[in-house]
């Protein structure tokens, strides 16, 4: 039929308008800057309010950006609040122990009571990755969102390489003999962290650093006594 288009010349005509659009939009995008402001805006509100409270308008309001910068950096608040929680995890990375390389020289107490203090100093100085991450995960939802699948996954990664440094500090003959110990001892370390992030909170985290002398040389203890370290 005259004048009737076909699909690829309508294909092509989308195309070239998108280009265009993408080229309007690259001379009016927003910088770098502008991305961390939101993302950081973002942590301090969804560490207070959880997932329901944090809105585009509250993060508009707290930058003072405009929503269209917002959404050019994020598609759906899911996708921001996903961006969020893996920044924050950036940040609190920096200071947390990497549970990895060989154990130093020393006692199994000074090995312990180390590695555990080094934890509960990242997460009472950089306590935002945590507080968002448990928010997440007691607003049950029908939808899930993005933002709590990967805080579930860093919280297992950590576990395995907290299990891995336990497999190092007992006795392999231990070990053998209940292969479970090192994991059952990293989701004890995991349960301590939330508690002690609770204490901080609701504290001012007074005491952490006794409080958690108190529970790595008890666990410490434990274990040499039992025969599960040396």
């Amino acid at each position: 039929m005259k004048g009737s288009r076909t699909l690829p010349d309508l294909a092509r005509r989308q195309g070239e308008r998108e280009a265009a659009a993408r080229k309007t939009d690259r001379r009016h995008r927003p910088g770098d800057g502008s991305r961390r402001a939101i993302l950081e805006a973002t942590l301090e509100i969804a560490a207070g309010n959880g997932y329901d409270g944090t809105t585009v308008a509250a993060v508009t309001e707290a930058t003072g950006l405009p929503a269209s910068s917002i959404y050019w950096h994020f598609r759906s608040k899911d996708a921001l609040l996903a961006a969020t929680l893996e920044f924050s995890y950036r940040e609190w990375r920096a200071l947390a122990p990497t549970w990895s390389g060989p154990v130093r020289a020393g006692s199994v107490a000074e090995e312990v009571e180390t590695r555990f203090q080094r934890a509960a100093v990242s997460l009472t100085t950089s306590p935002e990755f945590w507080s968002l991450g448990l928010l997440l995960t007691l607003q049950q939802r029908i939808k899930e969102p993005t933002a709590r699948r990967l805080y579930a996954g860093v919280r297992q990664d950590t576990e395995n390489e907290i299990t891995d440094w336990w497999v190092q500090v007992l006795r392999p003959e231990a070990v053998a003999e209940d292969p479970r110990l090192p994991r059952r001892l990293a989701r004890f370390h995991m349960m301590l962290m939330d508690g002690l992030f609770m204490h901080v909170r609701s504290t001012g985290g007074r005491d952490v650093k006794r409080v958690v002398d108190l529970l790595a040389l008890g666990l410490a203890e434990h274990l040499v006594r039992t025969g599960a370290a040396a």
